[in-house]
């Protein structure tokens, strides 16, 4: 037999919903106030279906978009949460039998919206002045392209970008770059 999806859940059933071992969400107790099961006089804690949204937005900021406790923080203090109860609610949707959507990405509230640029140029970051940075060659590799804070949740994509772009010349037999040469030829060296 299922539970409703406003019955109380315990520990045990909100780790197994979000996929997050129990000892995390006692952890995320203590970091985030606003995350408060009920406790019964002997310890139990059971979740209500508030918390159990809230529990599933933290673990897809945190988790699934490389956001930091104190990032995840700021998105509970802009709005008490209700942000993030809505991508937890998303998120659980084909969990607890409702039809909600993919959750969008939350990372999209901290980070400015890219804008189209010429090549070369990074974002510009508020009223922040982009740091100073020669043109790129044009067979220089995507790797460091815009590296700062506000880059930080891509640098995986870069350095997916910059592996295919070395597969690439690999396959079609191109010399890579003298100063890739030279770095390769260094980081050999020193295994």
């Amino acid at each position: 037999m299922s539970k409703s999806p406003d019955a109380f859940r315990s520990i045990g059933e909100v780790s197994r919903l979000v996929g997050v071992a129990p000892h995390v969400l006692r952890y995320w107790e203590s970091q985030f106030p606003q995350l408060a099961p009920v406790k019964r006089a002997d310890g139990r804690r059971y979740y209500r279906p508030d918390d159990v949204r809230l529990v599933a937005g933290l673990c897809q900021v945190m988790r699934e978009e490389g956001l930091s406790i104190r990032g995840a923080r700021r998105l509970i203090a802009d709005d008490r949460g209700a942000g993030l109860r809505e991508i937890g609610a998303a998120r659980l949707g084909e969990t607890l039998g409702g039809s909600a959507a993919q959750p969008a990405p939350a990372v999209r509230l901290a980070v400015p919206a890219v804008t189209a640029r010429p090549a070369g140029h990074p974002p510009a970051q508020g009223n922040a002045k982009p740091p100073h940075r020669a043109p790129k060659p044009p067979g220089a590799l995507p790797l460091f392209d815009g590296i700062g804070p506000a880059a930080a949740p891509g640098w995986l994509a870069r350095l997916a970008a910059a592996a295919a772009a070395l597969r690439r010349r690999e396959l079609q037999g191109s010399a890579l770059p003298v100063e890739t040469q030279e770095l390769c030829a260094t980081l050999r060296a020193s295994r």
